[in-house]
């Protein structure tokens, strides 16, 4: 059974100006391309097994790196896997808000 996978407002506006900035800072849209079918392919495996992500502190939130510069957060159920955030890793760590 495929799981069902769900972005928050938070990740879908950190996917797309991550998606802008590779475009701004590359020139075209091919790199926007193969970042966003990295970011793909690391959620198919998850909704494969989603205990393929390293754990954190909080109980079924776990991340995966699918690329060295963004590390994505989601949360998984038995018919869900929620993400949560797609962090940029070149800004400094600090708490996440929910504005």
């Amino acid at each position: 059974m495929v799981k069902q996978i769900i972005w928050s407002p938070l990740a879908k506006e950190g996917l797309r100006s991550i998606l802008l900035s590779s475009q701004q800072k590359h020139g075209d849209k091919n790199q926007s391309k193969i970042l966003y079918s990295l970011l793909q392919n690391a959620l198919h495996r998850i909704t494969l097994n989603p205990f393929i992500g390293q754990a954190t502190e909080v109980d079924n939130i776990r991340y995966i790196t699918p690329h060295p510069d963004y590390t994505l957060f989601y949360r998984h159920s038995l018919l869900k896997i929620e993400v949560l955030v797609l962090w940029d890793n070149s800004h400094k760590a600090g708490k996440i808000k929910n504005e």
